[in-house]
């Protein structure tokens, strides 16, 4: 059993882009630059949604922090904050961005091979919920009885518990052996000298081999990396507890704010849980902590900028960009100078 989302396709042009995710367009794969002429196709098709009314949000492909970019600190925060469109909770937005090697989406198309495009209907959208990981986790360590679908909900929201591998990347220390490599030469030689004065009177070549030291023995610290069982909690809470809004208009060129989960962003009652399928549990949620950072606007301007092979009227384009101003709802934290702002979840009344 698995936990979806469902999008729902509201014109001819949305089913060319794929509402609420990376549209999909004629070179898919990481050929190529960011200069690449081809991203004039998916400027034009941005202009299209546009002016068919719709909104379209670009989300920048960077980690919260710059300390936290190495992959041996993906496990500590995770990019599926998930926010509902108020009108149809069918249609979602997120950042597609996945710490999970495992579960990228290698066709995934990116503008300038940096910014994630998401066609959305416009009107407001709810913060209601985030995916997280547990991980070295088992389904069975949760220890749930068997429920009914919906006897593990809580008034608060629910946290959904399955199953997933997840690629941890680790470092180790190994000794390696000292290197070597073997290079052919050449060499002038004397191949005929005269008998009274013994001076070489014909050359040649001669071909040789050199042998040099590339490396050193010693211990060398290496990534490597391992799947191991993880528990994927989706946590999900009603409209009435969302933790933030953000509204978008039709025609608007959106830069989103940046937001992630701190892992671990949850806290679930376990006693409360129920095994409603072999692979799902359901547990009621007690809270929820979402941090935010201001849309990197002064970035995205310095990136555009350096760009190549735009023309004059999609600068124009790409210049009515403004950044995304959500409007918290949940309790507001003190900012961290690593994670951004934290948004918790209120109780409900």
């Amino acid at each position: 059993m698995t936990l979806t989302r469902p999008r729902l396709a509201l014109s001819a042009l949305t089913l060319t882009l794929a509402l609420s995710g990376c549209a999909p367009h004629p070179f898919l794969s990481a050929e190529g630059t960011r200069n690449d002429p081809r991203y004039a196709q998916l400027l034009d098709l941005i202009d299209a949604a546009l002016k068919d009314d719709m909104a379209v949000v670009l989300v920048a492909d960077i980690m919260p922090h710059r300390s936290l970019g190495d992959a041996l600190e993906m496990t500590k925060w995770t990019s599926h904050v998930i926010w509902m469109f108020e009108k149809d909770p069918r249609i979602t937005f997120s950042r597609r961005f996945e710490t999970n090697s495992l579960q990228r989406d290698k066709k995934a198309t990116y503008l300038f091979q940096a910014f994630e495009v998401h066609i959305l209907p416009p009107g407001k959208y709810l913060l209601t919920g985030g995916d997280d990981y547990k991980l070295n986790a088992l389904l069975e360590q949760v220890g749930a009885p068997s429920g009914k679908v919906g006897s593990g909900r809580g008034a608060n929201g629910t946290a959904y518990l399955s199953p997933e591998l997840y690629r941890e990347f680790y470092r180790e220390t190994n000794w390696r052996d000292a290197t070597y490599g073997t290079e052919t030469k050449t060499r002038k030689v004397c191949t005929a000298v005269h008998m009274a004065s013994g001076a070489c009177v014909s050359w040649g070549e001669q071909q040789y081999s050199e042998t040099t030291q590339l490396g050193a023995a010693g211990y060398v610290e290496e990534t490597d990396s391992r799947d191991i069982p993880a528990i994927k909690v989706q946590a999900r809470i009603p409209p009435q507890q969302a933790l933030a809004s953000f509204t978008l208009k039709g025609g608007q060129l959106v830069l989103s704010q940046r937001m992630h989960l701190k892992t671990p962003s949850y806290k679930y009652r376990q006693s409360a849980c129920r095994a409603v399928d072999p692979k799902m549990i359901e547990c009621p949620l007690e809270d929820l902590t979402v941090y935010t950072r201001p849309a990197p606007m002064e970035f995205t301007q310095k990136y555009m900028e350096r760009l190549e092979n735009v023309s004059d009227e999609h600068r124009k384009l790409l210049s009515t960009m403004i950044p995304m101003q959500i409007t918290p709802l949940g309790k507001q934290g003190m900012e961290d100078p690593v994670w951004g702002v934290p948004l918790s979840l209120r109780k409900a009344k």
